[in-house]
């Protein structure tokens, strides 16, 4: 086994911030033998490395070190579904944007133009997020007064402006997308989840 799986193994773990005998539990294997995987002592076969792709939610070539890039360039554009798209993994995620841009696109570019507008402003606000914690470096378009200015909520005005108002009629018999779905219904549950804290009665 090369290094680069050994470490890899080892950051995503502690990314997770899992002891050794929690990830195995998760994996299926003995603590002692995810420790040989590890350090190297031993090479992993490829039903562990699949086990391991799936749970720490990156690549195989990710895991082989054959790509820096966490994430397949390609697997979040495959339209059609996958059993993955069940579970909420970043690659859900990203294809549901994308099977939301591809619907949105084929009713007019105006409508693809202002899919991509709203994906902007998000990525957008999620930096400016990242720069107030300090995890991400500013630049000149991250100034706190715009930081201010969307969590204000603003935002949701302006997105009001570009969201669709014609609705389109969706083709007989056609059927959510299973990642589209499991993102609504993760939403749904952070959106309780805030709610719930932000409006839960204070105890007497």
């Amino acid at each position: 086994m090369s290094a680069s799986i050994s470490q890899r193994l080892v950051k995503l773990r502690k990314e997770k911030e899992l002891s050794q005998k929690e990830a195995a539990e998760s994996l299926g294997v003995s603590q002692a033998l995810l420790s040989h995987y590890e350090k190297g002592i031993r090479e992993c076969g490829l039903d562990f490395l699949c086990k391991a792709s799936v749970f720490y939610d990156v690549s195989t070539d990710y895991l082989l070190g054959l790509s820096e890039t966490r994430i397949s360039p390609d697997s979040g554009f495959d339209l059609t579904d996958i059993p993955q798209d069940s579970e909420i993994k970043t690659n859900t995620v990203l294809r549901a944007a994308a099977v939301i841009y591809e619907r949105m696109g084929n009713v007019g570019n105006a409508h693809g133009d202002k899919c991509r507008a709203i994906y902007i402003l998000t990525v957008y606000a999620l930096y400016l997020r990242a720069v107030s914690l300090g995890i991400m470096p500013s630049n000149e378009y991250a100034t706190l007064e715009m930081g201010s200015f969307l969590s204000s909520g603003t935002i949701d005005s302006i997105l009001s402006t570009i969201t669709v108002k014609e609705p389109q009629k969706h083709k007989k018999n056609d059927r959510l997308p299973v990642c589209v779905e499991t993102v609504s219904k993760e939403a749904v549950q952070i959106i309780k989840r805030q709610y719930e804290r932000a409006f839960k009665p204070s105890e007497k």
